[in-house]
């Protein structure tokens, strides 16, 4: 950013800009928004928590609908399509909680294989 105009910087981060609200929620976002900023969060909490130490920051969340679309062309949720969770996350299977949490002085654990990775996340964020 050296030599830059502060007008020609970006903010830096990432964002979700949307240009209409919609009936679907009561925070009159679209319900696939909602669904995955709620397992960001979530994703966020089993971390922070220590209840699946193994993962990093920056997860990302999608989630999609199949809607059914009624006579008068409004739109209703059918079923919930496909939820896509990535994440960072140690190296399964080989990393430490000791040496992956700093401060960390319970019993040491190794995380756990890519495959129980998955299942726990869909346990502890995606059922949640």
């Amino acid at each position: 950013h050296v030599g830059k105009d502060d007008m020609d910087v970006g903010a830096g981060d990432q964002g979700i800009m949307f240009g209409y609200a919609s009936d679907e929620t009561e925070d009159c976002m679209p319900l696939t928004h909602s669904m995955a900023t709620r397992l960001g969060k979530t994703l966020t909490d089993v971390r922070k928590s220590g209840e699946l130490w193994w993962l990093r920051p920056d997860g990302k969340t999608q989630v999609t609908i199949e809607y059914l679309q009624n006579a008068d062309g409004s739109v209703e949720p059918k079923k919930i399509h496909t939820v896509v969770i990535s994440t960072q996350h140690a190296e399964p299977s080989k990393a430490t909680r000791k040496k992956e949490c700093a401060g960390y002085s319970g019993p040491d654990m190794t995380a756990p294989s890519m495959e129980e990775m998955s299942k726990l996340i869909v346990e502890h964020v995606v059922k949640k």
